[in-house]
């Protein structure tokens, strides 16, 4: 009603009746008039000509067991334990081998995602084909949650061993990535392959999708 924002009903001035019971109220009162109330006591109370209860409420709805549900039309959240490919956004995530495409030495490749639904990231997976005599960098990153740094202080950490298939005890928990905010990982090696040697990576996440 005007003048009295989020509420459901509307303000009552003086000292009118109830509809339909002749019981007096003062102040405000909450949504529709109700439907006729049965009476408790015929004699009442001095000034009220009965007490008055709402008649019982209507049937509860429900669904079938095999379709558990939050509310009718609205299924239970769930929550899985997914992947999530990220994407080199530039060079095809190779270094070294300019000739063939890949990235100079120095270049940073960013890989990044954004996950469809809320997506939290607990494990990063990284793995890499190296060809030449120059190629034994390690790749080293910093991984962003749309702008937050997912990390305790700034710089490169080691993903080469921490994204490792193998590796034991690796995981993490980063903010809670919302529909459409991107999942970014800003890669770079700590030695650069010359001539035609290079190094091809690809990086995935593993984490908590919800639905």
């Amino acid at each position: 009603m005007a003048g009295y924002p989020r509420v459901v009903g509307g303000y009552v001035a003086g000292v009118p009746t109830y509809p339909g019971t002749g019981i007096p109220v003062h102040g405000y009162v909450a949504g529709q008039p109700a439907p006729p109330m049965l009476p408790v006591h015929p004699g009442g109370f001095p000034g009220y000509p009965h007490m008055m209860v709402h008649p019982p409420p209507p049937p509860a709805v429900h669904s079938p067991e095999w379709r558990p549900m939050m509310a009718p039309g609205n299924p239970p959240l769930g929550e899985h334990h997914t992947p999530l490919p990220l994407s080199a956004e530039t060079y095809g995530g190779m270094w070294g081998n300019t000739a063939g495409g890949g990235a100079p030495a120095g270049t940073i490749i960013t890989f990044s995602a954004r996950p469809q639904k809320p997506f939290k990231t607990t494990r990063l997976i990284a793995r890499g084909a190296k060809s030449g005599a120059t190629a034994v960098g390690n790749i080293i990153a910093q991984l962003f949650v749309g702008t937050s740094l997912q990390q305790a202080e700034l710089g490169f950490f080691d993903l080469e061993s921490i994204g490792a298939a193998t590796a034991f005890d690796t995981w993490i928990s980063a903010h809670q990535a919302e529909p459409g905010v991107w999942i970014r990982v800003q890669a770079t090696l700590t030695a650069f392959p010359t001539g035609t040697d290079f190094e091809t990576y690809t990086v995935s996440a593993l984490g908590h999708y919800l639905q």
